[in-house]
């Protein structure tokens, strides 16, 4: 017998899920979504054993709408079938990130039609099917190009690695400081 949790989570985040895996979701450690809900699962606390979902005061169908996941009685009494506030807010934030980084692949895929931002963004909403209310194009593009920014210093800001120590590849050896640039060399040839 299969256990039902709801999962309070955004509206665009619902969309997304009912998109990619459906009406509900069957836990099980294949997967990202999947495992990364199951790794959020707490037993509770013997001496509030009788708040077993504090989550669903967060369900208010406008900010966080339910989501009903579904998990096995093996998994349920191994990782239990509570999960924190906290959790449930650092999902939504994690789901969101692969959400917004797709769109980012989205718009940088080699075969897309066209390079133009604005129409490549709007393909993704289409493909998804976002209302405009739920994901608005205007946060989606200002996101767009805050990343790319991010992305532009990053790659200019990075001063080449030199390491402090190396780490021998065979246990009878020890850790050795690194006194000059030849011994980095040895490893270089």
């Amino acid at each position: 017998m299969n256990v039902k949790i709801l999962i309070p989570v955004k509206p665009h985040i619902k969309h997304y899920l009912l998109i990619t895996h459906g009406e509900h979701l069957l836990l099980s450690e294949n997967g990202y979504i999947p495992s990364f809900i199951l790794s959020k699962l707490r037993k509770p606390e013997k001496k509030n054993s009788w708040q077993i979902k504090p989550s669903a005061s967060l369900i208010d169908d406008k900010n966080y709408l339910a989501y009903p996941v579904y998990i096995g009685e093996s998994y349920f009494f191994k990782y239990g079938g509570y999960i924190a506030e906290r959790d449930i807010k650092s999902f939504n934030n994690a789901i969101d990130d692969l959400l917004r980084e797709e769109m980012y692949r989205w718009c940088h895929h080699p075969n897309a039609t066209d390079m133009v931002v604005d129409f490549n963004i709007q393909r993704f909403l289409d493909w998804y099917g976002f209302p405009a209310d739920v994901l608005p194009f205007d946060n989606l593009k200002r996101w767009y190009y805050r990343e790319r920014l991010r992305i532009e210093e990053r790659r200019h800001t990075l001063e080449p690695f030199k390491p402090d120590m190396i780490l021998a590849l065979k246990a009878d050896l020890k850790e050795e400081k690194i006194i000059n640039d030849s011994q980095l060399e040895m490893f270089n040839k």
